[in-house]
């Protein structure tokens, strides 16, 4: 009996399907939920997937697991699949491939201080105002948690979380803390 590779033949058919409708990894671990190294290690054949998993991803496409799963079933149509893929496939037409970027630890410590040099000793401000202005003066987009946790490490003797909210902030979820600036980051 001849042994079948079923990882393998699981990763062309996405491959096929990511093909068919120039979608990207980062898009598929958006619709599934999960990271895109989850999906690039399917893709690259290096990781095993659950059956679960399998079922969110061919529900993305409107199918089932078996019928993703099955070689010869005929890639659906357009107009077939779900609407939340559907603008997944318009976002990535609009926004073009996707870019990874990976930055430095100087690079995110020297923005972040670039910014700091413009605030004096006991100014008070959200890590958004930081993350903004970053984005405004360099066009890099820091996350918040991103300069959070720089905050609490690289700059840990130049910053103080205050413990006081951001009461303006409208919505759900926890209210943003204001950090003061101790002493100028060198």
């Amino acid at each position: 009996m001849k042994k079948i590779d079923l990882s393998k033949e699981y990763s062309k058919i996405l491959k096929k399907y990511l093909m068919a409708f120039k979608l990207e990894s980062i898009d598929i671990a958006y619709l599934v939920g999960t990271k895109k190294d989850v999906i690039s290690g399917i893709l690259k054949n290096e990781k095993g997937v659950v059956l679960y998993t399998l079922e969110q991803i061919a529900e993305i496409f409107g199918l089932r697991y078996f019928e993703f799963g099955n070689p010869n079933h005929t890639i659906p149509p357009f107009e077939s699949l779900p609407e939340k893929t559907k603008q997944r496939i318009a976002y990535r037409k609009k926004e073009g491939p996707a870019i990874d970027i990976t930055y430095t630890s100087s690079q995110i410590n020297d923005h972040i201080r670039d910014v700091l040099s413009t605030y004096k000793v006991d100014d008070e401000f959200l890590a958004e105002d930081i993350s903004n202005s970053i984005f405004n003066q360099y066009g890099v987009k820091y996350s918040v948690t991103e300069i959070i946790n720089r905050f609490k490490s690289s700059f840990l003797r130049f910053i103080e979380n205050t413990k006081r909210k951001d009461t303006t902030k409208k919505g759900r979820g926890p209210k943003p803390v204001f950090y003061r600036l101790k002493e100028i980051a060198e």
